[in-house]
């Protein structure tokens, strides 16, 4: 088995499930380079504000690089030179971070921004206003082919910010992995959230190790998580085995020793399963039968399917939007069986319901096995939000209500809302205001993420699906890395 004396370090982080390492300054790491005047302080780094003659930056010790996608996340604030970092303040003027991989023989932030000592460095990502937890995606530069480096975060502003210093918290940095100081190093499992979308689907074929460059391709048509790249520093492929630990309660699993997995749920209403799930390594002897000297670490798969209508109607879309003091809407529904018509409800928002208009059902005798589309249009100048739903009527007056799509007001600025919050599943919207590309991340208290979409470009998104608890919504504008976090209650 081939040693390599590499460990790499991975953890789940709150914003990426990834190979990364992950440091929160409690307590004060070794290793770990600060700016001049800068100090752990209550689990937390003082660093000083850009502009004076100490450098504001912080550096990783000596790391290796695990994947060909990075990202880095931290928290930062400003505050008073003179605090020791009890009162958050927004930053006097735009602030950026640049990152810069350097030669591990770096041992100050000085020669950390020396030409000579740079192997290459991402620039110029603009820090939010207020602080807060930011985050910057790129890929891996190609030109780091150094088998070890540093990264450092390096900041500069466009002010002088010498009457500031900088709160600095919670750096999580993926693809990379710290060095290894031992022979054998534990194998890491990172959890995997696969989101299927066939809603009739019962089983499938997934990859548990993610998109591992040294591990074998994904086979096609089998489902993987990307970000959930399982690894071994000191260990080969060969020399790891996968097996399920703990079994799902709603549908069955086989894991397979190489990493592959066969998932069956019981029935088209289960919409969430998980299950977790060993990777061990062979030991120091090369034999996965001799239990004592092998490592291992333990990791969790959250499979998600769509949700099923509750309609007597399938209604697979109902879209809501403005052009002037017209409303627009459009609904589709995929099959019907004794339907009789569709009742339009409008709100402002303040739980009140007003019927708005009437559209019977185009299906012959209300019942139909073939898509039809339908639209309706009304005049609406009011200033504020507007949310839209149908209330479907059946021949036996049974009435089953929609989830909701909602409208900008004349007078409404760019700005996201979230209607209802709370919620309930399937019946919660968010309204951004433009179609600028988003990442959108749902996540728990404990910092799982329950569900991700990547490069969302329309401005409005429907969530649903999702257990009853309270969770945190990230949505990240990729033109700029602007982030914006809400908390959102499903009921």
């Amino acid at each position: 088995m081939k040693r390599l004396l590499l460990l790499t370090l991975f953890a789940t982080t709150v914003l990426l499930l990834h190979a990364q390492i992950e440091e929160g300054f409690i307590p004060a790491p070794l290793g770990w380079v600060i700016a001049q005047g800068a100090q752990f302080t209550n689990g937390i780094i003082l660093t000083p504000g850009v502009g004076g003659f100490n450098p504001a930056n912080i550096g990783t010790p000596p790391v290796y690089k695990t994947s060909d996608k990075m990202k880095v996340c931290f928290d930062i604030w400003a505050t008073d030179a003179y605090g020791q970092g009890t009162n958050k303040e927004p930053f006097p003027c735009t602030t950026y971070a640049d990152i810069l991989f350097v030669k591990s023989t770096v041992k100050d932030s000085r020669d950390a921004e020396l030409a000579e000592n740079i192997y290459a460095r991402q620039d110029n990502y603009i820090l939010p206003k207020n602080g807060g937890t930011t985050c910057f995606t790129f890929t891996f530069p190609a030109i780091v082919a150094a088998s070890d480096f540093k990264v450092f975060i390096s900041f500069h502003a466009d002010c002088i910010q010498g009457g500031f210093k900088y709160i600095f918290d919670n750096l999580c940095i993926s693809g990379v992995g710290l060095i290894c100081g031992g022979t054998n190093c534990a194998p890491v499992a990172l959890n995997d959230v696969i989101n299927r979308g066939d809603i009739n689907e019962l089983s499938f074929n997934g990859i548990l190790y993610g998109s591992n460059n040294s591990f074998p391709p994904v086979p096609t048509g089998y489902a993987v998580d990307a970000t959930g790249i399982d690894n071994d520093a000191n260990d080969d492929y060969s020399d790891l085995q996968w097996s399920l630990l703990t079994p799902p309660v709603n549908g069955s699993v086989v894991v397979n020793n190489d990493g592959s997995v066969a998932v069956w749920r019981n029935s088209t209403a289960v919409t969430q399963l998980t299950f977790t799930y060993r990777l061990m390594d062979d030991g120091p002897d090369n034999d996965f039968t001799t239990l004592a000297d092998n490592m291992y670490n333990d990791a969790t798969v959250t499979v998600n399917w769509p949700v099923g209508s509750n309609l007597p109607v399938s209604l697979i879309k109902f879209n809501a939007e403005r052009s002037g003091s017209t409303v627009n809407l459009q609904w589709t529904t995929a099959a019907e069986s004794n339907n009789i018509g569709f009742k339009i409800q409008r709100s402002t928002g303040d739980g009140v319901w007003q019927n708005s208009g009437y559209v019977a059902s185009k299906a012959f005798d209300g019942t139909s096995n073939t898509p039809i589309s339908y639209q309706y249009n009304e005049t609406n100048t009011a200033a504020g939000f507007t949310w839209y739903r149908l209330v479907q009527k059946d021949k036996d007056n049974t009435s089953t209500i929609s989830a909701s799509a909602g409208v900008r007001g004349m007078e409404e600025s760019a700005r996201v809302s979230i209607y209802p919050n709370p919620g309930t599943s399937g019946n919660m919207n968010v309204l951004f205001g433009n179609s600028a590309t988003h990442d959108i991340s749902v996540m728990d208290l404990s910092g799982r993420i329950v569900r991700t979409w990547k490069n969302y470009h329309s401005d409005k998104l429907l969530i649903d699906g999702i257990k009853a608890g309270v969770y945190m919504l990230v949505i990240t504008t990729r033109l700029n890395n602007e982030k914006q976090v809400y908390k959102i209650v499903i009921k």
